[in-house]
């Protein structure tokens, strides 16, 4: 099934491989569906509880700002926090 049937409304970012990852969410604060396509064909999907994309996002927050250390996230920048 090609992903624009499967979800018409959806966030969609290029990813390595000529593959495109779409993020979607049939209603507020429930499961998104995170489907990984190629050609725009689903090869791979999962699901994020809506609690744990928060947590992700304030975790990559965190990162960026230095609260947290991400040499993935933020490798450029160590983590001046004392205790952390």
């Amino acid at each position: 099934m090609h992903i624009k049937n499967y979800f018409p409304e959806q966030i969609t970012l290029n990813v390595n491989n000529n593959g495109v990852i779409a993020l979607c969410q049939r209603e507020h604060d429930k499961a998104i569906t995170l489907s990984l396509t190629h050609d725009g064909n689903i090869c791979d999907e999962w699901t994020i509880s809506p609690g744990e994309m928060v947590m992700l996002m304030n975790y990559y927050r965190n990162c960026k700002e230095g609260i947290e250390d991400s040499s993935y996230i933020l490798p450029s920048k160590k983590n001046t926090k004392e205790g952390n």
